[in-house]
């Protein structure tokens, strides 16, 4: 394996994924300045990336000596999630106490994975560097937040949101808004765990909801979400506070959110046509 440090973040690669590298590199110019601004997040001190071929090399190379320990026993608890995912990931990433490792598979095997959950969220991007930038955005904004155990609406929203500035244009399809529609209103899972054990569409509607609930807060609230997320609140806090600036009853945020963000949106596409 190489290795390369750009801006404390250290990139771990097999020679023949170098120009992977290269602009995984470039992305890590951008984004800790971005995740400051934007969000008041700050870049962890110890943050590693592993162009991975497979899960369990992954978590073989990236967990300190004592985390190997406590997961090679608690293999049998956690990997058939880590199986679950395999095919329809295209990065990950995990935090082991103050280090954040992230894991990004290499361009020739994103064409075996499983596009499903992609094709129902994502605008097509036949261009290999454009994904890569996007994914290893995607996962360093995850490594800026991991400290802070975000609901997993918030915590995919504030990424996939930061994928669009970075790149400077939307990644996300428009009619992602009606397939929320039709799937929603659902209550939103405590946890990633949640997220695993779900069906495609349903984790497709979990990742549409959490970056138009963003989008739209960005819009009609801007600064509100960089000002809650300088610190860590529970779930339960952050669900009722948005409710009480979105002007919802508390415990009706999640009822009644899919219909004000499309008709928010709706509305702001009314505008411009």
């Amino acid at each position: 394996m190489k290795s390369r440090t750009i801006n404390n973040i250290v990139v771990h690669f097999p020679p023949e994924e170098e120009q992977t590298a290269d602009v995984i590199a470039e992305v890590c110019e951008n984004v800790p300045v971005f995740a400051r601004q934007a969000w008041n997040l700050p870049m962890p001190r110890d943050c590693c990336i592993y162009v991975m071929a497979s899960w369990l090399g992954f978590y073989v190379r990236s967990a300190p000596p004592v985390w190997r320990i406590y997961l090679a026993a608690t293999l049998p608890l956690w990997s058939y999630r880590v199986q679950r995912m395999w095919p329809y990931a295209g990065a990950w990433t995990q935090r082991f106490g103050k280090k954040v490792a992230i894991g990004i598979k290499p361009p020739r095997l994103w064409e075996q994975s499983d596009k499903t959950i992609g094709r129902l969220i994502m605008v097509p991007e036949p261009d290999v560097k454009a994904k890569i930038r996007a994914v290893a955005c995607h996962e360093l904004v995850h490594a800026c937040s991991a400290h802070l155990r975000l609901p997993p609406w918030l915590n995919e929203g504030i990424a996939m949101a930061s994928v669009d500035q970075l790149l400077g244009k939307p990644t996300v399809r428009q009619d992602t808004l009606q397939l929320m529609q039709r799937s929603g209103p659902k209550p939103l899972p405590t946890g990633n765990r949640g997220i695993s054990d779900m069906d495609v569409g349903n984790i497709a509607y979990e990742y549409v909801r959490g970056y138009w609930l963003v989008r739209y807060l960005e819009e009609t609230h801007p600064g509100l979400l960089a000002g809650m997320l300088s610190k860590r609140h529970r779930a339960a806090w952050i669900e009722d506070y948005l409710a009480v600036q979105i002007g919802l009853e508390q415990g009706c945020l999640w009822s009644s959110l899919d219909s004000v963000i499309a008709d928010h949106f709706k509305s702001s596409s009314d505008a411009l046509a």
